[in-house]
């Protein structure tokens, strides 16, 4: 039930969280989540080299910036991962997770009332956190799923890689 709780706490926080990620190895009690596929492992380590690059409305690369849905689709296209270009087509992508079921290399979603942006994507990771590209004036950052924000803007989540047996 605990960890029920937490997973859904950690799809709410998928947005432009202000809160920096834990250290490594330092994952909420709570959310003990289960080990990276090698696909998913590969996934977040290629987001997590991303943290620090820009945001930039429609940018789909290091070297100009991202987008929320630009970071995802690139990080997932530098493994091989084919999916649509913008937030509300991903949305759309692979298999509901209930946010008990999350994995690392999940899609989590929130919806945000800005004029420049409604849908919010980021990438789960093995930490309890997300990975994301939150706005304008900001760079791609790790923010904790569980954080108030994030949980009060959760929609929903979206499994793109199948889980390996």
């Amino acid at each position: 039930m605990l960890l029920a709780s937490l997973l859904a706490s950690a799809l709410f926080l998928a947005g432009c969280a202000t809160k920096s990620a834990p250290p490594p190895g330092a994952t909420p009690a709570a959310s003990a989540q289960r080990p990276a596929s090698d696909k998913a492992a590969a996934v977040v380590r290629t987001a997590r080299s991303l943290v620090g690059a820009p945001y930039a409305w429609g940018g789909t690369s290091p070297s100009t910036g991202f987008d929320c849905s630009g970071l995802v689709w690139y990080t997932y296209h530098q493994n091989g991962v084919t999916l649509p270009r913008v937030s509300w087509q991903q949305f759309g992508a692979g298999d509901p997770v209930d946010t008990r079921d999350l994995l690392p290399g999940d899609l989590i979603f929130h919806r945000m009332k800005s004029k420049d942006k409604s849908l919010h994507v980021g990438i789960v990771t093995d930490r309890g956190t997300f990975i994301h590209a939150p706005s304008s004036g900001k760079r791609v950052m790790e923010s904790i799923l569980l954080d108030d924000f994030w949980r009060n803007h959760y929609i929903g989540s979206r499994r793109v890689l199948e889980a390996e047996k």
